[in-house]
């Protein structure tokens, strides 16, 4: 294992927030991960403890007081495959694009839609990432865990994981206890593409296809991949921890409320984006909520919302300190909710 002390985390966090940790752990197998609790050396480190991937969903909201675990546990490991399905267990800290490049080029149908989200796998299950209508639940089938408590590997189901909106076990009962060591998801030899969500159908209708017209994962990846580049900032260039808020989800009779003030605002024709979220609620963008209290394209300093994507709050200049993202997010969630009623929820964990 490599322990480090005062680790700066400049590059360890996609915001490029300058920030550091009085202590940095890096393994790079289970067994040294297991062999480290059980010996008891994490008793001679500063608390609290914080597991990270690469940081793509953190804001430090100043230097870290404790110690920083990060895995570097690598692979992507086919265990069978019949009836058209295919297993595929993916360490922790794989890169998680590169497991859908994987997919992709193997012809297997699942993370296409996840295509290009930053971050690694480990953290993508804790997460329960999500994009274009796909969710990280909808094709992991186990989660295999070391657990702090007992000092042991554990597999945890996708049910036992409880995995909600951008949410699980492992963000709320179990935070703490449990470190992602791998995921095995359940992919598919003759999949369908999942195209309904946003511009998505309309991305893959204007590509080829293959040789023989079809529409393949990898054609369903490289739309996707399109429309990230064309809306979201590269974080290797502008400071950014992807959306910054959760998209609402609202009662109907809040949703109505909204939809008579735009149409107010542009005609009785003007129709609010959103979606059902089942048992009479509905789900908002919350880009369209920032968009109309006039954030997209604002600049404050050295952070801004970004001018493509108004979900986005950006290190616009590289220098930016965790107290200004703060006080843009609570000056974005005050507008919001005087101008609708609904108070945004950040989606960017704040440590």
């Amino acid at each position: 294992m490599n322990i480090s002390w005062n680790h700066s985390l400049l590059k360890e966090n996609t915001f490029g927030m300058d920030v550091s940790a009085a202590c940095h752990v890096d393994y790079s197998t289970p067994e040294e991960l297991t062999g480290f609790f059980a010996s008891g050396r994490q008793f001679d480190l500063p608390k609290p403890f914080l597991h990270i991937g690469k940081g793509s969903n953190l804001l430090f909201t100043g230097d870290f007081p404790g110690t920083v675990f990060h895995s570097s546990i690598k692979y992507i490991s086919r265990l069978s495959d019949a009836d058209g399905r295919v297993r595929v267990e993916v360490g922790a800290g794989t890169d998680w694009d590169e497991f859908c490049l994987w997919c992709a080029s193997n012809e297997l149908w699942g993370p296409e839609n996840l295509s290009g989200i930053p971050g690694e796998t480990g953290a993508a299950a804790v997460q329960n990432i999500g994009a274009y209508g796909v969710e990280f639940k909808d094709i992991v089938t186990e989660v295999h865990c070391f657990d702090a408590v007992t000092c042991s590997i554990r597999t945890i189901s996708k049910d036992d994981c409880r995995y909600g909106y951008r949410d699980s076990i492992f963000k709320q009962s179990a935070k703490g206890r449990y470190i992602v060591i791998s995921a095995v998801f359940v992919l598919e030899k003759d999949g369908l593409p999942r195209l309904e969500y946003g511009h998505v159908r309309a991305a893959v209708e204007n590509m080829s296809g293959d040789a023989h017209g079809r529409i393949t994962p990898g054609l369903v990846r490289s739309a996707i991949l399109g429309i990230r580049n064309s809306r979201l900032p590269d974080p290797s260039v502008t400071g950014n921890a992807g959306s910054f808020f959760k998209n609402p989800v609202v009662p109907r009779s809040m949703y109505e409320k909204v939809a008579n003030y735009a149409r107010s605002k542009y005609g009785p024709d003007y129709q609010v984006p959103h979606f059902d979220a089942g048992s009479g609620f509905i789900k908002i963008p919350a880009a369209w909520l920032i968009e109309q209290c006039g954030w997209k394209g604002y600049a404050e300093g050295n952070v801004g919302v970004y001018s493509k994507q108004p979900l986005v709050l950006i290190n616009a200049t590289g220098k930016a300190l965790p107290s200004e993202i703060i006080v843009l997010e609570k000056k974005i969630i005050v507008s919001v909710l005087d101008r609708f009623g609904i108070e945004l929820k950040p989606e960017v964990d704040h440590i």
